[in-house]
């Protein structure tokens, strides 16, 4: 049996960023904050790492319905390689298609605000899809 390790999902947004957090043996995905995205997001997740015992991050990766990687994806890309020089654990990435659709699909059973963000629930999604695609 192998050991269990924790790992983030970001949803990286230019507001704000969502980050859920499981464990490579539940693999049931929670959502654990909404970060704004500034100067202060890089410490802030770097913190999160260190108070969660976080062995791997994964980043959304924002593509358009032909699979194709667009301009946001290129800011995603580019906040993983800022967020290197703060966090020492291994960095990939996973499709985020639709995964804020999702999230506001599941709205209402969460009983959240219809104004309050999801991008925390979305980060959730991300981490399923790494999830299906990877035997962690």
């Amino acid at each position: 049996m192998s050991e269990a390790k924790n790992i983030l999902a970001l949803d990286v947004g230019d507001v704000r960023i969502g980050v859920a957090i499981a464990n490579t043996i539940a693999r049931i995905p929670n959502p654990l904050a909404i970060l704004p995205n500034g100067p202060k997001v890089f410490h802030e997740i770097e913190s999160l790492v260190r108070e969660h015992d976080i062995s791997s991050i994964v980043v959304g990766l924002p593509r358009n319905m032909s699979g194709e990687e667009t301009g946001q994806s290129e800011a995603s890309r580019n906040f993983a390689g800022k967020l290197k020089e703060y966090v020492k654990v291994p960095l990939s990435f996973a499709d985020e298609s639709l995964s804020s659709k999702k999230a506001e699909q599941h709205r209402s059973e969460l009983k959240r605000n219809p104004k309050e963000p999801l991008d925390d629930v979305a980060a959730c999604f991300i981490l399923e899809e790494h999830f299906r695609s990877h035997n962690d």
